[in-house]
């Protein structure tokens, strides 16, 4: 996605998301059970270091673990925010990524953890939230599309839809996201300018002048 050609795009991330939050092989239940387990996780400081969707939905690829640690530590952590972003965010919260380096990666996590939380909270209706003792006004506020829109805001749970939108050109610092409960669905916008495009070994760039990566020999090889 370095190039990102299309300003509308789902990656096989994002498909991974919708699967798992949805209504095709969970009851309503089960999925309210992982809506608050996302919540609860999104409330730690390194909530994009794992993700349920794609141990889940990856389960049965033999790669698993390399595309799970492809998507997030080398793509989410690099190409979404700042590559040494986890080791010190303190230092580099305020650099960005590859993709958007003039956005703040304490400006994407932000924004990210505010989207899904506000997703979330739409997919469950709204007596669920009062369940767990989100206030009045908070609820007021988070519905205020659906009522004028005359969206049933209380009739079951919804499934999540995610999309990722190229809505401003590369080099602009926009980045907000967007959810809205309709009838059959919740859909989950964010809204980026186009990225930069970069090299296939741009990463592991990064992580040899970081010491992530080496290139000493590991003493293991196999003699001639």
């Amino acid at each position: 996605m370095g190039s990102m050609p299309n300003w509308f795009a789902k990656t096989k991330e994002m498909a991974a998301f919708d699967r798992y939050f949805s209504t095709r092989d969970v009851s309503d239940k089960e999925l309210l059970d992982r809506y608050l387990k996302a919540l609860e996780r999104l409330q730690g400081p390194d909530f994009f270091s794992r993700a349920d969707a794609l141990d889940n939905e990856w389960r049965a690829m033999p790669n698993r673990g390399m595309r799970t640690r492809m998507a997030l530590d080398e793509h989410f952590r690099g190409d979404w925010i700042h590559h040494q972003y986890v080791d010190d965010p303190f230092t580099f919260g305020d650099v960005g990524g590859r993709f958007w380096p003039q956005v703040a990666s304490h400006e994407v996590i932000h924004e990210l953890r505010a989207g899904v939380a506000f997703a979330i909270h739409k997919a469950m209706g709204d007596t669920e939230l009062a369940n767990i003792g989100l206030s009045t006004e908070y609820r007021d506020r988070l519905w205020k599309a659906e009522v004028e829109n005359e969206i049933d805001v209380d009739d079951g749970i919804r499934g999540i839809a995610l999309s990722w939108n190229c809505v401003a050109p590369a080099g602009e610092n926009y980045f907000e996201v967007d959810a809205l409960r309709g009838p059959t669905v919740v859909e989950f916008a964010i809204a980026t300018p186009r990225p930069f495009g970069h090299s296939t070994v741009t990463a592991m760039v990064d992580d040899l002048r970081t010491g992530r990566l080496s290139l000493e020999r590991s003493g293991d090889v196999a003699e001639s």
